[in-house]
């Protein structure tokens, strides 16, 4: 990863903000059309599985299915939106069909970070605040803005890893080391802190969603609480993230090609 031209990427955090909503709606036809892809892809698996109650085998099993399918078409918007972000920051007039098309060999290593994100979502979990509360809950005082940053780390890691001039393997390492050591500068941690909100919105607002679907007897809640915003969000936020891992790069004073 290049650090970005100083004149193209703002140095404060609302310019920044300002920077990649701007690189959104630079190629909102392609991310556009993806999110109905995303959308389209994970209805259709949901039309195929028969549905189950979760606390059953078959329940647990399209849950996984359900995840592991997010996952797979998620990795390819982020890629697509964070080379987007980045090819606005460098400057290079390209075309939205340049973009899909490097995206698809970007896949990958997103999918791979996306992977390693997710399982250590899954594990941190239950000290988030989202789902089961621990014993006792108080706890969750002192964990859960520890678990949000670590996440909003790893979401920097994914365009981190599409931005990679590196091999598919040595990709996945480079993004998920640069986040870290980027994050863990003192004077990048108001920025670190925007990027965990924005990284825990979506599934503050899943979470909301179910619970208002489950009373209100809405039939399928799981996908209708989660599809939708995921589809929705996942380019936006990782636009978010694109920009503020450039300015990491910028801020670390990173020459590398990453």
């Amino acid at each position: 990863m290049n650090r970005a031209d100083d004149e193209r990427l703002p140095p404060s955090i609302g310019g920044l903000v300002d920077f990649a909503v701007a690189a959104y709606a630079e190629r909102a036809v392609l991310y556009i059309g993806l999110a109905v892809a995303v959308f389209l892809i994970q209805g259709a698996v949901e039309a195929a599985i028969p549905a189950a109650k979760l606390d059953t085998p078959q329940g647990a099993l399209k849950l996984l299915v359900l995840e592991y399918t997010a996952l797979f078409v998620d990795a390819y918007v982020i890629a697509a939106v964070a080379l987007g972000v980045g090819m606005r920051a460098a400057a290079e007039p390209v075309s939205s069909g340049r973009i899909a098309g490097t995206a698809a060999q970007r896949w990958l290593p997103v999918l791979v970070t996306s992977v390693l994100a997710q399982t250590v979502a899954f594990w941190t979990g239950p000290f988030s605040g989202f789902g089961a509360l621990p014993d006792p809950a108080a706890i969750l005082l002192f964990t859960a803005p520890f678990v949000w940053l670590v996440w909003g780390v790893l979401g920097l890691a994914q365009p981190i890893t599409a931005l990679s001039g590196e091999r598919p393997a040595f990709a996945v390492i480079a993004g998920v080391t640069r986040a870290v050591a980027w994050s863990l500068r003192s004077s990048n941690f108001r920025r670190l802190s925007l990027v965990a909100f924005v990284t825990i919105v979506p599934n503050l607002l899943q979470t909301v969603a179910y619970d208002v679907m489950l009373h209100q007897h809405v039939a399928r809640p799981l996908f209708w609480a989660y599809v939708p915003i995921d589809a929705l969000t996942v380019g936006p936020v990782a636009a978010l993230q694109a920009a503020f891992a450039l300015d990491f790069a910028r801020r670390a004073g990173d020459q590398r090609s990453a």
